[in-house]
């Protein structure tokens, strides 16, 4: 079995295809985690972590492993991923909390059950109200139902479309 070297965790990267070649699955969540929600609280942290591994359930459809999830697209599922946060993590104050919800989530209540999605509430329900009370995701044509959603109570609700039986 082939043994990996990874850069530090939180080490300054250019792109996520330099994140993909030198970062630890770990490092690569936590990054995801402070560009979708470093300015939000722990609990909303932990439902992004899950968000991603969730979509293990899927793998033909979103990875296999949380690194592929997190970094599918080159950053496409999680716009975050890209930020100038992500790239350069140690530079904000989230960070900390940040790696340490991506090393212990696992071990803390997922609030969000099945959920595969998240987005800003606020463009959440414009999309809705868009859509007839169903979910269109960007560049697709139809909308799909929602069948669960949760709201934290912060800037993020979570989501599950029809389609996807766990």
């Amino acid at each position: 079995m082939e043994t990996r070297a990874y850069v530090a965790e939180g080490t300054k990267v250019s792109s996520v295809s330099e994140m993909r070649e030198k970062c630890s699955p770990t490092d690569c969540l936590a990054r995801m985690i402070l560009g979708e929600a470093g300015n939000q609280p722990q609990n909303e942290m932990i439902a992004v972590a899950y968000t991603a591994n969730n979509r293990l359930q899927f793998p033909d459809k979103f990875g296999s492993d949380i690194k592929s999830v997190v970094l599918q697209g080159d950053g496409g599922q999680f716009n975050g991923i890209k930020s100038a946060a992500a790239l350069n993590p140690t530079s904000h104050s989230a960070w900390s909390t940040c790696l340490n919800v991506a090393k212990t989530f696992t071990s803390k209540t997922n609030q969000i059950g099945h959920c595969l999605w998240f987005n800003t509430t606020s463009t959440y329900n414009a999309n809705l109200k868009a859509n007839g009370g169903k979910y269109k995701f960007a560049g697709t044509t139809t909308a799909l139902e929602v069948v669960s959603e949760v709201n934290l109570g912060n800037a993020h609700t979570f989501f599950l479309v029809e389609g996807y039986d766990f």
